[in-house]
Order: structure tokens, then C-alpha cells, then sequence
């Protein structure tokens, strides 16, 4: 009876196999895990007090990997941007180049030349207004907001289009040398934002939906901005009220609206078709100097990429420095646990069989 009290029962000894058995699958787990990736499964518990090192090299790695893909993501915008400024500029070009032949001819090719200025407007609004994910890129800080209003769409704050606002500076007719000038000025104020007798004609007014160009106390508002490196920031400064922008909408609406050989005095239609070329041709300086800096700043940011990425390598040798497992060692350790896993449920397997009858 005594001998009987001191032994094990078959159900507290199935119990601890089974608890033995878990524990091993558990390592089996482990080792699988290090044969696999050549990392430690448990690190922190590995490295004891170096752990506190992984656990820096960890943080660098993430901050890392976070730079390069906001990094890749702002490649993509100014690229879009590039491409947009690229649009723009061949639409201004190939007005300009007609309105040399439209002036030297009559009739259906002056017409043709409203009709082509006319649609590289809708080009340049159009083509404003890229956008991915983050919103619209030339709308400034305001990312929401198409930065462009449609040529014929009347602005919902000032119940203005950019179309009408151009024709009512014109509708007086442009007989007289006289004429063209004031049409001239009167254009360039409203472009410039400095038509102060009806403010809601300015450009920014009723023209344009992003961030103005000055805040409220007469300062120059902050563009799109985006850190790049730890150290670095690069700002998105190509926005649709540059003046760049600005000035070739203004030719090409002083095209779109006036057919140029419809003037009949001589030096009025000169100082038009020459005032119109002007700003075209100001425009497109200013937006090859704007796609050229976006240009050069996707080459800093391709610079900046490199160095994140050699950077990514040297902080995954570290890393794998301090968390790295002899493979060879848990291949070991993985094939003798497996025996022992084996063995373990052989044995649960006898035990969970046995009754107090195979002793009678």
C-alpha cells in the first residue's frame, strides 16, 4: 500500500509529458526560426545587457526605412511635377511659334490661333492641377484645393470666370494704340494682383485656389515642405501662382480673346500680338528655370536616397552582428529536438493506453 502512494499516477505523469512535449515544439519553433532567417528567435533574452544596443540599432533602422519610402513617394510628386511643367511649356511654345505666322497672314489663321491659345489655357489649367494621394501639388499648403479655376467657371467666391473677367477688359474694342495700352495694363494689374479698384478681378482672386502668395501680413507664405534626412528639408515651390504661371496665362488670354489681325490699326495690333509674345515668352523662361529646379532637386533627393541606402546596409550588418544564430548550430539543436519531440510523444502515447487493469 505504501509502495502505491509513492508512485506517480499515469494521468500526472501523461500531464507532465504533454508539458514536456510543448516545450520542445516551442524550441523546435525557435530553432526553426533562426535556421530560416540567421536571426535569434528570442534576442533581447540572448543578448542580456546588449540588448539595450539592438533595441538603438532597431530605431535607426525604422527612422531608415521611413526616410526611404516618404523619400521614393516624394520622387514620384516631383517627377509628376517635372512632367506637368514639361506639358506646359511645349503648349506655350507651339502658340508662340503660330502667332509669328498668324500675324503675317489673314483670315482662318489668325482664327486658328485663338482656337490654339484658347486650348493651351485648358492645357495649363489641366495640367495644374497634378495630384496623387496627398492631394494637389501646386496648390501650395492648400492640397485640397484644385489650384486652377476653369476658364469658364465662375469662381464661387466672386461669381467671376477668368474667361469673363478677360472679355469685359477687352469689350470696349481695341481700335486705337490708346486702347491696346490701357487692355494691357489693365491685364497685367488683374494678373499681378494689383487691381485695386475691383479687387475680385485679381488673379488670386478669382483666377486661382491655392495657398496665396502672401499671408496676411504682407509675408511670403511657406511652401509644401518635406524632410527628407534627419537634416534636410526640401521644399515643392513650383506652385500654379508663380509668376511664371502668371504671365503666360496672360498671353495666351490676350490671344484666346482677341484674334490679333482683327485690329485694324497697324500699331495697336503690333503692341498686342507683341505684348501677348512677351508674356508668353516671360512665362516660359520662368517655367523652364521651375522644371529645371525640380529637376535638380530630384538629383539631391537621388543623392540623399543613396546615402539612406548604404546607411540601410551597414545598420542591417550591426544588427545582424548582435542578433545574428549560427544557422549550422540550429540546424543541430532543431534536428536533436525533433528526436526528442519523438520520443516525448511515444511516450505519451503509452501512457495515455495504460490503466489500472494492465497491473491486475
Amino acid at each position: 500500500m505504501t509502495e502505491i502512494s509513492r508512485t506517480v499516477s499515469t494521468a500526472l505523469q501523461s500531464l507532465r509529458q504533454r508539458e514536456t512535449s510543448s516545450r520542445i515544439a516551442a524550441q523546435i519553433s525557435d530553432a526553426s526560426y533562426e535556421v530560416t532567417t540567421g536571426l535569434k528567435a528570442k534576442p533581447y533574452d540572448a543578448l542580456g545587457h546588449k540588448s539595450a544596443d539592438a533595441i538603438a540599432i532597431r530605431m535607426q533602422i525604422v527612422r531608415n526605412d521611413g526616410f526611404l519610402a516618404s523619400n521614393a513617394l516624394l520622387d514620384r510628386r516631383f517627377l509628376a511635377v517635372e512632367t506637368s511643367l514639361g506639358a506646359m511649356r511645349e503648349a506655350g511654345q507651339e502658340v508662340l511659334e503660330q502667332s509669328f505666322l498668324a500675324q503675317s497672314s489673314a483670315g482662318q489663321t489668325s482664327a486658328q490661333l485663338s482656337q490654339a491659345a484658347r486650348a493651351a489655357l485648358d492645357t495649363l489649367i489641366e495640367r495644374s492641377a497634378v495630384s496623387d494621394s496627398s492631394g494637389y501639388l501646386m496648390s501650395g499648403t492648400a492640397s485640397d484645393t484644385k489650384p486652377l479655376q476653369g476658364w469658364d467657371t465662375p469662381h464661387p467666391d466672386t461669381g467671376l470666370s477668368p474667361s469673363g473677367i478677360v472679355d469685359d477688359v477687352v469689350s470696349g474694342g481695341l481700335n486705337s494704340l490708346a486702347d491696346v495700352q490701357a487692355a494691357i495694363d489693365a491685364l497685367t494689374d488683374m494678373f499681378n494682383d494689383q487691381n485695386t479698384g475691383d479687387p475680385a478681378r485679381n488673379f488670386e482672386a478669382s483666377f486661382y485656389n491655392g495657398t496665396p502668395a502672401m499671408d496676411g501680413g504682407g509675408q511670403p507664405n511657406a511652401p509644401l515642405t518635406a524632410r527628407i534626412s534627419e537634416t534636410e528639408t526640401m521644399s515643392q515651390t513650383a506652385q500654379a501662382n508663380d509668376p511664371a504661371m502668371r504671365d503666360l496665362m496672360r498671353g495666351l488670354a490676350m490671344l484666346s480673346a482677341v484674334d490679333v489681325n482683327q485690329i485694324s490699326d497697324p500699331d495697336a495690333r503690333e503692341a498686342w500680338a507683341t505684348a501677348a509674345r512677351n508674356a508668353i515668352t516671360s512665362g516660359l523662361s520662368g517655367l523652364t528655370e521651375l522644371e529645371t529646379d525640380t529637376g535638380l532637386k530630384r538629383t539631391r533627393l537621388a543623392d540623399t536616397v543613396a546615402a539612406q541606402e548604404s546607411r540601410a546596409g551597414f545598420l542591417d550588418g550591426e544588427r545582424l552582428l548582435l542578433e545574428g544564430a549560427d544557422q549550422y548550430d540550429a540546424a543541430t539543436r532543431l534536428t536533436q529536438l525533433q528526436t526528442q519531440l519523438e520520443s516525448s510523444y511515444a511516450v505519451t502515447a503509452r501512457l495515455s493506453s495504460m490503466s489500472f487493469l494492465n497491473f491486475m
